[in-house]
């Protein structure tokens, strides 16, 4: 086993292979323009399967840093400067499209799943009896066509049924509820902020190495009208993202 890869990892080969040639591209040994060595080259360098090897590519393909040419190889492209976006929640609870809005960026969304459940044991006081079940909502979000966070929310199902069959897609969820209800929410709900490390499946989700820091915001936020609104939960790469509490 190559000294730059640790078998007994719990980190993917593939990820160790893809952080240890995008540590080269950063540090300049492989530098813009230029082609990495062939799979099979990279495949003896690391001691894994030419599948791992592709894999690590196609995941730094995915990231922008390298570039296929066909019947050339490989190359290493200008990454360009990453989107950061600044949440201003001094005054009031921005959602995240109008955040990306405000930072000149295209606000994005990609569901990845919904369903209609029971509200969670854990959820009970904050529901509070004003609903029976909830509308788990999860989505990844873009700006600029680039993974920032995936977003897990849960909503009464009473009064937001819509949100069952609505179109979820490159939309805003505060903007579509505010335009069917009316309701919006409001700062004095309770947010946390803490940090944590990008599990495989988040990793990949946002397109980032495994065990990079995430911000983790929990809040339980309720409307004008002190009604549960929605309990989010957030996993946003902090390198992308700031926030003005």
């Amino acid at each position: 086993m190559s000294a730059k890869i640790q078998g007994d990892s719990s980190v993917p080969l593939y990820q160790q292979v893809a952080n240890d040639l995008r540590a080269s591209i950063e540090n300049d040994v492989y530098h813009v323009g230029q082609r990495i060595p062939p799979e099979p080259e990279l495949s003896q360098l690391y001691a894994v399967s030419r599948i791992t090897v592709r894999k690590a590519i196609e995941l730094l393909v995915e990231e922008g840093l390298l570039a296929k040419r066909q019947g050339k190889g490989t190359f290493v492209c200008h990454p360009g400067p990453p989107c950061k976006i600044r949440d201003d929640r001094s005054t009031r609870v921005m959602g995240f499209s109008e955040s990306c809005r405000v930072n000149g960026l295209v606000p994005g969304a990609v569901l990845l799943s919904r369903s209609c459940e029971e509200v969670p044991d854990e959820e009970r006081a904050f529901f509070d009896g004003a609903c029976s079940k909830v509308i788990a909502v999860e989505r990844v979000r873009t700006a600029d066509g680039a993974p920032i966070m995936v977003e897990s929310n849960l909503f009464p199902f009473e009064g937001l049924e819509f949100l069952e069959t609505e179109e979820l897609d490159n939309r805003s969820l505060f903007e579509v509820i505010v335009e069917r209800t009316g309701r919006h929410a409001v700062r004095e709900s309770p947010q946390s902020l803490s940090i944590m490390l990008a599990d495989e499946r988040l990793a990949s989700l946002l397109k980032v190495p495994v065990g990079e820091p995430l911000f983790y915001l929990l809040g339980r936020y309720h409307d004008q009208a002190g009604r549960p609104l929605y309990v989010g939960r957030q996993y946003i790469i902090g390198s992308r993202y700031t926030f003005a509490m």
